[in-house]
């Protein structure tokens, strides 16, 4: 773990964090606490010591503590009373009680993606692609992948019986559920030769669990990466360290300055991937995902593919207050090792692409990927292999077909431009051109999103073609 190396303190530093963006706005929100005069005046104490902004008694005069922090104005420092720092711990190492699945929707219905390893469903020899059709009797037709995942969550120590079809045939199973560690880091090759790998969370076994995927991928011939950081708040710093030392042989994570001015780099040394990496973010993408992307932006490990990130760019610590709970509190603010400030101001990406899938399929083709396999059907985008949400890429008008633009463009590799003052989209990929006004019979435009006719985009681009069957649409892409 980090340890701050400047102060001379003899309380225990737990860990340093660049804390999960989602934990710091709910704990911000929390009601009042009544705390005591001692555990007041000792956070006091402990803030003018520590916190980045030095401040003095005048500032922290308040004789109530949530008044005291607030003075502050910093979202990210906190007290945290014994109930409070239970759920923060678990916030940062989530656990669900369940049977150790990742689920995913499939054609015909829920399929299971892939085991939790040393997971009750594991031990009970669920295999990936099983679809679940029954679950303690109730039939699963129709459900959604939320509403599936739902049946399958419980109380610690319950049965839930499940009905599988394997290979066409007819498999039963009873399985206790189990608390389970939340999985953080999913993989797969989206084409021969092209990985995708998804963190969700800097947890303490992050960088252990990125690693061993990594070597799966690299021993199926990894040529190219695309990391997905989208939605990622952040977690613990060590992991990003981690992380980043799978790429960076040797170089610094982040500058991470004091109140004082004094700069404490975090070092890495590690082993650098002769392979491209192409990462996810989006606004979401937040504190220690800004770490990671940020370096790997820095040394040209890596390009970003998204949106601006969320711009956490400060660090806390926590410390046990010795009269009762722990407070966090922000010690640093950190900077890319150019130098690029990250606070409030977040990561510009290499390449702008607001769309989940529209990112996605950006990300792929910098990557290296050419073909693509885009299903669309109720609200689910499937493209190679990889489902996410995605309920607006496409409109069914008339019988007709019309895709979102910007997905189209990123769909045959071709940039979107728009003529405010002539009211004209045009969809460029070297001499082929489509222009379009926006009042044109062949696109609709919708909820501010515009979508341009399917055929039209066939005719358009060679390589482009799709199917459409009932409520489903199919894409296909070649780049040449």
């Amino acid at each position: 773990m980090i340890r701050l190396r400047k102060f001379s303190i003899t309380r225990k530093f737990a860990v340093t964090l660049a804390l999960t963006l989602s934990i710091s706005l709910t704990a911000a929100s929390t009601q009042a606490f009544a705390a005591s005069a001692e555990q007041v005046q000792e956070v006091r104490e402990l803030l003018e010591q520590y916190h980045l902004s030095k401040p003095d008694d005048t500032l922290l005069s308040a004789g109530e503590m949530d008044q005291m922090i607030d003075a502050l104005h910093d979202p990210y420092t906190q007290y945290f009373d014994a109930d409070k720092w239970k759920a923060f711990e678990s916030a940062l190492d989530p656990k669900f009680v369940g049977i150790g699945i990742i689920i995913k929707q499939g054609k015909d219905g829920v399929l299971v993606d892939s085991i939790v390893p040393s997971s009750p469903a594991e031990a009970a020899g669920v295999l990936p692609d099983d679809m679940i059709t029954v679950a303690d009797g109730e039939s699963l037709k129709g459900k959604t992948v939320d509403q599936v995942r739902q049946l399958l969550l419980g109380k610690e120590g319950t049965n839930v019986q499940l009905e599988l079809i394997r290979a066409g045939n007819s498999v039963t199973l009873t399985i206790e559920r189990k608390e389970v560690p939340q999985p953080v880091v999913m993989a797969k090759l989206l084409t021969p030769g092209v990985g995708y790998l998804a963190l969700s969370g800097f947890t303490l076994n992050a960088g252990s669990e990125v690693k061993r995927k990594l070597e799966q991928l690299e021993a199926q011939g990894l040529s190219s990466l695309v990391l997905d950081l989208r939605d990622n708040g952040g977690g613990y710093v060590d992991a990003a360290q981690a992380i980043a030392s799978l790429f960076v042989d040797k170089g610094v994570l982040a500058h991470m300055i004091d109140g004082d001015g004094q700069d404490s780099p975090i070092e890495l040394t590690g082993t650098k991937r002769n392979y491209p990496v192409v990462i996810l973010v989006n606004g979401n993408s937040a504190s220690a995902s800004e770490l990671l992307s940020g370096a790997l932006q820095d040394y040209g490990v890596a390009k970003l593919v998204g949106t601006k990130t969320y711009g956490k760019g400060v660090v806390q610590s926590l410390i046990q207050v010795k009269s009762g709970g722990v407070l966090k509190v922000t010690v640093q603010e950190y900077l890319t090792p150019t130098g690029r400030k990250v606070d409030k101001n977040g990561l510009v990406p290499d390449m702008f692409a607001k769309g989940a899938t529209e990112q996605l399929v950006d990300a792929y083709r910098l990557a290296g990927g050419n073909d693509v396999e885009l299903t669309l059907e109720r609200g689910v985008a499937t493209m190679n292999g990889l489902s996410m949400a995605e309920p607006n890429a496409a409109i069914l008008s008339q019988k007709k077909w019309y895709i979102d633009t910007r997905l189209a463009a990123a769909l045959v590799g071709a940039n979107v431009t728009y003529d405010a003052k002539a009211h004209v989209i045009k969809l460029m990929n070297g001499a082929t051109q489509l222009s379009l006004k926006t009042n044109d019979a062949r696109m609709i435009v919708k909820d501010g999103r515009s979508n341009v006719d399917a055929d039209l985009v066939a005719k358009t681009f060679a390589g482009f073609a799709y199917t459409g069957s009932g409520e489903k649409l199919k894409l296909t892409a070649k780049m040449n």
